[in-house]
């Protein structure tokens, strides 16, 4: 339903799930149900701070049924829908550093995004005291060599995850020529289509990115670029303004200063 964007439909399911798993015992099915309901689906009809209760709720529910791992995937999600709500990033720096290693024991899946995650808000405050690869006693030491790892194993949604971050990074930083060439890397995976919290961020910036680069004098084909990516926003805002309804005022924004309507 999402990928064919029928939205209203994925809204009533929502609605049928959401009931089910209210009613429903718990137990190690019911925690794994409610993880990915909340971090894949509910999300993109409610704002990130229930998202982040619910995730909460997901990785107790977890423990208490002893599934270590999906508690911390759990765990995983919310630390990063706290990081686009706009948590102090040396908070989050700090409690994701305290859970690497015993999230590399419990969940060696979850681990590496939450590494990647880890290094990109370091990135962002200018700690270079540490690397967080260290932590996890890996043959694994840095990006590059996540990266070779994730295509040598065919793990695309890791490679995705790689390209993403450098994509956020280099838009931060204001290197918008770099952010598109990682952009257009994310996206030539099918994960990277897929709902999650990424997507939302990664299609508003680079509908920033698209408007920016046509500005800079690049080419015809970014504002053609820009417009798509305004009308994604404007296809799911009838769905979900809690999550979409300010972006889209943004991306406008920026279309009317490139076709200079300011």
């Amino acid at each position: 339903m999402f990928l064919n964007q029928s939205l209203d439909s994925g809204r009533q399911w929502r609605n049928i799930i959401k009931d089910m798993l209210e009613k429903a015992a718990k137990g190690t099915v019911t925690a794994r149900a409610r993880f990915l309901f909340f971090a894949f689906i509910n999300m993109w009809y409610v704002p990130l701070q229930e998202s982040i209760d619910h995730l909460q709720e997901a990785e107790d529910m977890s423990l208490t049924v002893g599934d270590s791992d999906r508690a911390y995937m759990a765990q995983c999600m919310k630390f990063r829908f706290l990081f686009f709500r706009g948590e102090q990033l040396s908070i989050l720096s700090h409690d994701i550093g305290t859970n690497l290693q015993s999230m590399a024991r419990f969940s060696p899946g979850s681990v590496k995004y939450s590494v990647l995650d880890k290094e990109m808000i370091d990135s962002l405050t200018g700690d270079t005291s540490s690397n967080p690869y260290d932590r996890l006693n890996w043959i694994i030491c840095n990006k590059h060599s996540l990266l070779a790892d994730a295509q040598s194993k065919m793990h695309f949604q890791i490679v995705e995850a790689v390209h993403l971050q450098n994509f956020f990074l280099s838009f931060w930083m204001g290197d918008y020529e770099e952010a598109a060439k990682a952009s257009d890397l994310a996206m030539s995976f099918s994960s990277a289509k897929m709902p999650k919290v990424q997507l939302v961020y990664h299609i508003f910036y680079r509908g920033v990115v698209m408007f920016h680069l046509y500005r800079e004098g690049k080419g015809e084909h970014w504002l053609k670029r820009g417009n798509k990516m305004q009308a994604q926003l404007e296809t799911w805002v009838k769905t979900s303004k809690p999550i979409f309804e300010n972006k889209l005022i943004l991306l406008e924004a920026e279309s009317y200063a490139s076709m200079c309507n300011v």
